[in-house]
């Protein structure tokens, strides 16, 4: 079996973890949409506030990324682009739900749940989305990654090959010539 790159391993690795979570988001959103699941009142009420924050915390990052040259060269612009739409949707979600329901829950859940399955879905194919493209368009920041495990990988080759014995080498192995004993003749 072939060895895979350190680019290709890190590229794989990064869309195979953004698929697993965009799954993990689309089952926690089916078995809330069937009923299956049911969340408590408290996890509500906590997921506004988590939400109210994290979406306020995407537009800022999305804002962060269009000035700031530096987190432009390290992180991609259509990712943000894609989290934006969430950030503002969570943040109008949450407005709505503070100011109209409160921290009552009992008339307000089905509001609730469709309001987050939505998001979860909305996440899931972006993560989906985001795992198949940065496979072939990685990131500047995985790039990055990629070099230093390359250069890493390279180092650990030199290393091996300079502390290699000369009985261990190849050259030796192929030039080293076996002698057979002489037969000595008893008789003689």
């Amino acid at each position: 079996m072939a060895k895979m790159s350190a680019e290709k391993r890190t590229k794989l690795i990064y869309s195979v973890e953004l698929i697993v979570i965009a799954i993990v988001f689309v089952v926690i959103a089916t078995l809330e949409i069937l009923r299956v699941m049911h969340f408590r009142d408290w996890i509500l009420i906590a997921f506004n506030w988590i939400t109210i924050f994290g979406g306020t915390w995407m537009v800022v990052d999305f804002v962060w990324t269009l000035v700031s040259s530096k987190k432009r060269l390290k992180s991609s612009l259509l990712d943000k682009c894609l989290l934006l739409p969430l950030g503002i949707y969570l943040i109008i979600f949450d407005i709505i739900c503070f100011a109209k329901y409160g921290f009552e829950t009992a008339n307000s859940y089905d509001f609730r749940m469709y309001m987050m399955t939505a998001a979860f879905y909305y996440v899931a194919l972006v993560y989906i989305f985001q795992g198949i493209f940065h496979y072939y368009h990685p990131i500047p920041l995985m790039v990055q990654a990629i070099k230093e495990a390359e250069e890493a990988e390279r180092e650990k080759e030199l290393e091996l090959e300079q502390n290699k014995t000369p009985e261990e080498t190849p050259e030796v192995i192929e030039n080293k010539v076996e002698e057979e004993p002489e037969e000595t003749n008893p008789k003689d």
